[in-house]
């Protein structure tokens, strides 16, 4: 595919199309033996999260790299620790002006970002129980975080804000999807009939 193909593509044809393609790989390497309908969820799982990390994470190309002990300690200086320190400040700003359009974008925004994981990974293996999702919800925020730090150190400038708020709202989100998921799924689950002994 051309330079010129790859760059006409809308949206995000092109990182879907990567994720498709990831999991091609792993479906030959991995997943040939699991059922289509969970090889299906798999397949859009994959795209999902390539979109997830081109919304979210932006690592330059080593050309680009301006890596210096000064630009990665005030980088390393610019993670917001405090959580929803953020929020009350933007919040505070949209009751000022008059208008919560900024809050709840970037605040919904995060609590939303990955709700779709907390459905579409238990479609894929639905005996991923919530110790699981627990840990999965916390573990891929804090992996975009960490990567969004990474790519601030390289870039020798904070273009992605790291906050620990951030991880709270995005494995909230998943885990809220997650419960109403499962929920949803033991309400409309058929009843197994008991065993009946003479």
């Amino acid at each position: 595919m051309s330079k010129t193909i790859l760059g006409s593509l809308p949206g995000f044809v092109l990182q879907m199309l990567i994720g498709l393609i990831l999991y091609f790989i792993c479906l030959i390497l991995f997943f040939r033996h699991i059922k289509p309908l969970k090889n299906f969820f798999l397949a859009v799982l994959f795209m999902y999260l390539a979109v997830v990390l081109s919304l979210t994470v932006s690592l330059p190309l080593p050309q680009k790299w301006h890596i210096s002990a000064k630009s990665t300690a005030w980088a390393l200086s610019q993670i917001d620790w405090i959580p929803f320190e953020s929020a009350a400040n933007i919040f505070h700003n949209s009751v000022r002006i008059g208008s919560f359009k900024e809050f709840f974008r970037v605040i919904g925004g995060n609590f939303i970002l990955l709700m779709p994981l907390g459905v579409l990974v238990p479609l894929s293996n639905p005996h991923f129980h919530f110790g699981r999702m627990l840990a999965l919800s916390l573990l891929v925020p804090t992996a975009i975080e960490g990567l969004q730090l990474l790519g601030n150190i390289l870039y020798g400038s904070a273009i992605r804000a790291v906050e620990t708020e951030d991880i709270l709202l995005n494995a909230a989100g998943c885990l809220l999807a997650y419960l109403i998921f499962s929920g949803l799924r033991g309400l409309f689950r058929p009843k197994r009939k008991g065993k009946h002994y003479s």
